[in-house]
């Protein structure tokens, strides 16, 4: 008995509907802080300053951002590089010296040991805008 030829199928792809693009505009405008006592912001806040200052659409893009540069910071920091932030200044590892101390407490003389201490140095134009 002959077979008869299969009659192959097309798959149809169904493309999903796009969303028109909408551009976020970027807004340069500080907010003030909700305490007022101390002046600093909340990580919330912190996020949707970033959000509003960087132009992005969500909120959880704009954690996701800051929690990679902080991941980014952190690993180049542990390797011991030393890492630039534009306009602001850079942070390196340092080591300070073991040295002897003295305890307020009981005046006695303690060996404080070596350690390593992360050092943020200001640039320029940082000193010369906030002070």
């Amino acid at each position: 008995m002959a077979m008869k030829p299969s009659k192959k199928t097309v798959a149809t792809k169904k493309v999903a509907a796009t969303k028109p693009v909408t551009k976020v505009t970027k807004t340069r405008v500080v907010t003030k802080p909700r305490n007022t006592n101390t002046l600093s912001y909340t990580y919330s806040e912190f996020l949707d300053n970033v959000r509003a200052f960087c132009g992005i659409e969500k909120r959880s893009a704009a954690k996701e951002m800051c929690e990679d540069v902080a991941t980014f910071i952190t690993e180049s920091l542990r390797k011991g590089y030393t890492v630039p932030l534009f306009g602001l200044g850079k942070l390196r590892v340092r080591t300070s010296k073991a040295r002897t101390g003295i305890n307020p407490a009981t005046k006695e003389m303690i060996q404080i040991p070596a350690r390593k201490r992360v050092k943020f140095s200001p640039a320029k134009s940082l000193k010369e805008s906030v002070l």
